[in-house]
């Protein structure tokens, strides 16, 4: 009988043991996070239509060169790049998607990166666009910029947009 009652024990602590994990294994339901890049192009592209393309058939007579970059800059000791953005559009320019090419002064690439900037250009207006610095360690400076007194490294910019984005 007391064998008995030992191996019923046993057998309950090792149940009661699969059940606990079982229960510690159990399915569970992941969710993606929204991106904050993809709250972005939503934001961008509510309500509006893409261009993508030189094509003049293809995007409504919109074309990529009817939007225009100008008065960069960087100093040495900034963390932030800015620049204009110039829509040259009959429509409000709501996003733009671009890659920023960093070249030395023998034109030597430093670096290019993909931005994406929501914005609310109206037709024919000018807006200045703010973007966190591509230089952590703040040791180049724009071209054009003031250099700081620990003397950086000079470097130019090359803007390729890829799409805009203009309201309906």
């Amino acid at each position: 009988m007391k064998k008995l009652t030992i191996i019923i024990a046993t057998m309950a602590m090792l149940f009661s043991a699969a059940q606990v994990n079982a229960r510690k294994t159990g399915y569970k339901l992941t969710v993606e996070k929204e991106s904050k890049a993809a709250k972005e192009e939503e934001q961008m592209s509510k309500g509006s239509f893409m261009v993508a393309s030189q094509c003049t058939d293809c995007n409504n007579g919109y074309m990529l060169s009817q939007i225009a970059f100008t008065g960069y800059d960087k100093a040495q000791t900034s963390s932030t790049e800015t620049f204009f953005i110039t829509n040259n559009t009959d429509r409000t320019m709501t996003g733009i998607t671009l890659y920023i090419e960093y070249l030395d002064g023998t034109g030597r690439q430093l670096h290019k990166r993909f931005v994406r900037l929501s914005c609310n250009i109206p037709a024919g207006e000018t807006r200045r666009a703010d973007i966190d610095s591509w230089d952590k360690q703040k040791s180049f400076h724009f071209e054009k910029s003031a250099a700081s007194k620990r003397g950086g490294i000079a470097y130019n910019v090359i803007f390729d947009p890829v799409a805009f984005y203009l309201r309906f």
